[in-house]
């Protein structure tokens, strides 16, 4: 009688993965056909000749001729806790009672009854299961939810567990050989902390959601969750912190001494001091000497020690601060080098090699035309079997490459989305030369101490020259200087001379991604796998965003809103610590030191404390939120004058999330729609040239465009939306049909002859021309897509300036004359 194997994998990319190593180990030729979900396709591969022995734990197991082989997939998450009703979020979500769904216990649910029925469909069909999910706490958990719904219809199912940090075939190969059982310790761990999750974040989410869609902010949600929350107090703390700094003045003494011709510069041992008659009082001594005399002079030999073997923190922190993305973004791409096979897993804690020579793996590389001079180099130069050595776990092995592959593999993998071909190669070379750094040398340098004694008083110097590169080499990522001491001898002496430097203390840096992700791991806030997803999380729900190149987060009037909410009523909530403790007693249970319910008991404790704290103010936080909603999203702001009755337009916000432009005259009934998304910026002293109204300019991330919101609603049919750039009206400038004119309206008088000045567009050349004395001011040049057009007087001079509109930039006004510009206004 034939047997049925089944492999299920937590994502269809690793199902893909072993379809292609046990196409190459075992010589099997695979059927696809299409299971009970969309992207979960079923694999098939009858035996011919060849057996395949494979063990359980101390069972083993034979494949043999007709027997057959089926692997499969789930995406993440079968089941997921949630309440029974009437406390779910279908039945009743408006009016339960937060208090009470604390103490209440989670049920499990199918996330997809899809994904639930083709699993079991899976499970039916076969004699064993192969648990195949990634190797860490969730992986274990999802591996439990397969085993569970295979089973519900088949009782005898025999069930092993593969676990494999590579998909290469070998790797692959060896873990089905070599199965073990699920880690229950592990299983009951993530199954509470998903618990907890739950409890504290479903009860207070809702507690705060309803209290301020009551108060007319209509499909707002006011997601909290103790992590994100956590990460939301560090930003926000961080921008208090520095918005509220008051600089300190401090001084510093340098000594000046002159060594062969060029200036060499010491430094005061009490730098720096916030006294400055003490400071005085030591120059005063200094003065009345005239000799510096040297008092120690050493060198000794240092070690610039090799990069430890890459976890993932470092990575994440590391590749987004080089490549200017977010941490997630990197995460993403190396979970898919993972996924195709060039890449070891990339969760991980560790930093220590578990194999003792790495001769093989760096010998892959050395026919690389860009790695392998350097990789030839670690092998001779024994580095490969004396690996640099950071931290054990038991985990996962650090992330380093499984194959030597050249851009244009990449290119090939990754053909459907080229938009990542370049940042996914950037990755994995710092990959790779991050695993040739730890296995080549350390690089050595000459370390020079100086000190120069004057009047009793210290002052130091500190050289240190590279006088062997190692690793340095090539080792593009870490920027060292060298620095040379000239060679003094002790008891020689110098006349000098002091100098005083007046300094002031610097706030502490606003958080960027990459710095938090360091700081959240030294605070054991998340996991690794989980922290640069809950940076996401609170960009995603408006509480903070990144700026500028090196993505420094910023919270939202929301963002903020909720941490003052959070720290002035229930600072327990918000606390990065109170997210570590519950993880710690979470891992009590792993341990056998506490059990599932005594944490259970702890929580509840723990959020209800905080739901009752803000109960006692609940009208106040909930006034808090929903303003700060509203100063967030302008709903409420006047954006416009009622073309019918001159009444003002308002912006509303529909229950469902639209946004539409209404007037306050209780007898209009006019009422213009707006686009769901973006940012809405009023054009103050811009006018639409068919209706009068004021246009708006709709901001969504890098793209943006004007719009006039009547025309947009009268003009417009089901066809054919109506925007500026559709408009035919020549004299309107931000129609694409406009043509640029002078202007007949003076921009103000000449600061020369106190003529009047008008502005004068001539073959698309524009200028500011006085009619007195003819001089000329020139302006931006005009280029296609762009207006020029007298705007609002400047507030320095009074003359008009100049509004500036570009398609797909942010409108500004100009003051030729003041060289002042104004973005505020937009």
């Amino acid at each position: 009688m034939s047997s049925i194997i089944s492999i299920v994998a937590e994502k269809p990319s690793i199902a893909r993965a072993l379809v292609r190593a046990f196409s190459i180990v075992y010589k099997m030729k695979f059927k696809s056909r299409k299971g009970q979900t969309r992207y979960n396709y079923i694999f098939e591969a009858e035996l011919d000749e060849q057996k395949i022995t494979f063990s359980i734990e101390t069972t083993d197991f034979r494949l043999k001729k007709g027997d057959t082989l089926l692997i499969t997939s789930v995406t993440g998450h079968i089941l997921n806790f949630d309440y029974p009703p009437p406390f779910d979020k279908e039945t009743n979500w408006h009016n339960s009672d937060p208090l009470e769904m604390v103490e209440i216990e989670p049920i499990e649910r199918a996330i997809n009854e899809n994904m639930v029925n083709h699993v079991s469909h899976v499970g039916a069909l076969s004699n064993v299961l192969v648990v195949a999910t990634d190797w860490d706490g969730h992986g274990e958990a999802i591996g439990r939810e397969i085993v569970e719904v295979a089973s519900r219809n088949n009782k005898k199912i025999h069930h092993g567990r593969m676990r494999f940090t590579s998909t290469n075939p070998l790797s692959l190969q060896r873990s089905f050989e070599s199965q073990t059982g699920l880690n229950w310790d592990w299983i009951r761990q993530v199954d509470s902390l998903r618990k907890q999750d739950l409890r504290m974040g479903s009860s207070i989410t809702r507690f705060l959601t309803v209290g301020v869609q009551d108060r007319g902010i209509h499909n707002q949600m006011i997601s909290y969750g103790p992590c994100q929350t956590s990460v939301l107090y560090l930003i926000a703390n961080r921008y208090l912190e520095n918005k509220t700094f008051i600089p300190e003045k401090f001084w510093k003494l340098s000594l000046k001494i002159i060594v062969n011709d060029k200036p060499l510069f010491l430094n005061w041992h009490g730098n720096p001091s916030t006294d400055e008659e003490y400071v005085d009082n030591i120059i005063k001594k200094l003065e009345a000497e005239e000799i510096a005399v040297i008092s120690d002079f050493n060198e000794e030999i240092g070690v610039i020690r090799r990069p430890l073997p890459l976890d993932t923190d470092t990575l994440e922190a590391e590749c987004s601060n080089l490549f200017k993305v977010s941490p997630k973004q990197i995460s993403d791409i190396a979970e898919r080098l993972y996924n195709n096979g060039f890449i070891t897993y990339p969760r991980t804690e560790s930093s220590y090699y578990l194999e003792k020579d790495l001769t093989k793996l760096t010998t892959a590389f050395t026919n690389h035309e860009e790695f392998g001079q350097i990789a030839q180099e670690c092998i001779d130069l024994g580095g490969v079997t004396n690996p640099s050595k950071g931290r054990f776990t038991k985990d996962h092995e650090p992330i380093k490459p499984v194959k030597a592959i050249i851009k244009k593999d990449l290119e090939k993998t990754f053909a459907k989305t080229p938009s990542i071909i370049n940042l996914s190669w950037a990755i994995y070379t710092y990959i790779v030369w991050r695993f040739l750094a730890s296995v080549h040398i350390d690089a050595k340098t000459l370390d020079q101490y100086i000190i120069l004694t004057a009047g009793g008083e210290d002052f130091k110097g500190k050289g240190k020259l590279i006088i062997e590169l190692g690793f340095l080499k090539f080792y593009q990522y870490r920027n060292i200087v060298s620095t040379e001491l000239p060679k003094l001898e002790k008891n020689t002496e110098f006349p000098f001379e002091i100098n005083k430097h007046l300094g002031f203390t610097t706030p502490p840096p606003l958080w960027s991604e990459s710095m938090l992700i360091r700081k959240m791991s030294e605070l054991n806030l998340g996991t690794d796998a989980t922290r640069s997803s809950h940076i996401d999380t609170v960009q995603k729900r408006r509480y903070t965003s990144p700026t500028g190149t090196q993505r420094t987060l910023i919270p939202t009037p929301l963002g903020l809103a909720l941490y003052d909410v959070l720290n002035d009523n229930a600072q327990e909530l918000i606390l990065p610590e109170i997210r570590g403790k519950v993880e710690a007693w979470t891992q009590q249970i792993r341990e056998h030191k506490k059990t599932a319910d005594e944490v259970d008991k702890l929580v509840i404790d723990l959020t209800t404390q905080g739901i009752i704290a803000m109960k006692s103010n609940e009208e106040d936080i909930f006034s808090t939120l929903a303003s700060s909603f509203k100063e967030m999203t302008g709903v409420g702001s006047v954006l416009g004058v009622c073309p019918d009755c001159e009444g003002d337009l308002i912006l509303f916000q529909g229950k469902k999330g639209s946004r539409f432009l209404k007037c306050t005259n209780p007898l209009c009934e006019a009422s213009f729609p707006l686009p769901k998304k973006g940012e809405l910026i009023k054009l103050e002293g811009e006018q639409c040239r068919i209706c009068n109204t004021t246009p708006l300019l709709v901001t969504v991330k890098y793209h943006n465009w004007i719009m006039c919101p009547v025309c947009w609603t009268r003009e417009a049919s089901e066809e054919q939306p109506w925007f500026c750039s559709e408009c035919n009206q020549e004299e309107c400038p931000y129609s694409g049909s406009w043509k640029a004119r002078s202007s007949n309206e003076p921009v103000g008088t000449c600061p020369d002859c106190n003529g009047d000045l008008f502005l004068q567009i001539k073959e698309n050349i524009a200028q500011i021309e006085c009619s007195s004395c003819q001089k000329a001011w020139k302006t931006p040049k005009l280029r296609p897509k762009m207006s020029i057009t007298l705007g609002r007087p400047c507030t320095n001079c009074a003359r008009k300036t100049l509004s500036i509109v570009k398609q797909g930039k942010k409108p500004y006004r100009l003051c030729v004359f003041c060289s002042l510009f104004y973005f505020d206004d937009y």
